[in-house]
């Protein structure tokens, strides 16, 4: 088989393997792209595509940068995430200027993602540049024991030259009967009070989550290649900063630094930024 053809169909069968066990089917077709973006696994672009019929589509892109320092499970939950904005797109409403707000973050939880400005427990749900954690005994999780047991899935083609991973992956129990309320004490840390709604029953639900740390023993891809196989690490490049706040203002300056938009009352937020222009 052609290595393209084995590349794309990998991102394929965990796609809709994905669509099927979290999403019951609703998600579209989508075209799938791999491209080297600094500082983000991947994303999401909303009518991205067209053909000479007049047909659009959307597009998800990854970035085969990060997957040798990475585990399967990480890249998996890149995919997820993305889906979840193409849920969204179809299906809600996208916050502004690509803006992680509560519909996406419920969504998210839901497919047994959750949201964190971190990439660990504790962190923020909405926000300008987010990422996540896996929940502990959630949908997600069993969804890929599933791909990768059942269906023996694994990503053939790895990119040689790689980039440091951007978080380690962290997978914590959000079992809402673990803590009272009456129970938590000053020493209590990482708890975290979180009210859910969930996107499509719109059923709020109070939920206290005291998260704990499940150690991984998964391998990266770069240690589980060949021993002839030279992986190379590429340099993170310097990048310019740039700041968004809620009501999308931006400002550029310094790494660190802390202000307040005066318009919405809001922080700003890093952004990845790269050009000279902005897109």
């Amino acid at each position: 088989m052609h290595p393209t053809t084995q590349l794309y169909d990998s991102i394929e069968i965990a796609y809709s393997c994905f669509n099927g066990r979290l999403f019951d089917n609703q998600l579209p077709q989508v075209i799938f792209t791999f491209q080297r973006k600094a500082g983000t696994m991947g994303f999401f672009s909303p009518d991205r595509w067209g053909n000479l019929d007049g047909s659009e589509c959307h597009e998800i892109a990854m970035n085969p940068s990060y997957v040798a320092n990475s585990r399967l499970i990480e890249v998996m939950k890149t995919l997820v995430h993305e889906m979840c904005h193409c849920w969204q797109y179809s299906y809600g409403s996208p916050g502004r200027d690509y803006y992680h707000n509560k519909e996406w973050a419920m969504k998210m939880i839901k497919v047994g993602l959750m949201p964190s400005s971190t990439g660990e427990p504790g962190g923020s749900i909405t926000g300008q540049n987010m990422s996540d954690y896996i929940i502990d005994d959630g949908e997600f999780l069993k969804a890929f024991s599933e791909l990768k047991e059942q269906n023996k899935f694994q990503l053939i083609w790895i990119d040689k030259l790689a980039l440091p991973k951007l978080h380690e992956p962290v997978i914590a129990s959000v079992d809402d009967n673990q803590v009272d309320a009456e129970d938590l004490t000053e020493n209590d840390e990482n708890i975290i009070r979180l009210t859910t709604i969930d996107p499509e029953t719109k059923q709020k639900e109070d939920r206290l989550i005291k998260p704990y740390r499940v150690d991984i023993d998964e391998p990266r891809y770069i240690d589980d290649m060949p021993n002839l196989f030279s992986i190379q690490e590429q340099a993170a490049r310097k990048t310019r900063h740039r700041y968004v706040c809620k009501c999308v203002n931006r400002v550029y300056g310094k790494p660190g630094l802390n202000i307040t938009c005066d318009d919405c009352g809001y922080k700003f937020e890093w952004v990845e930024y790269e050009n000279k222009k902005d897109p």
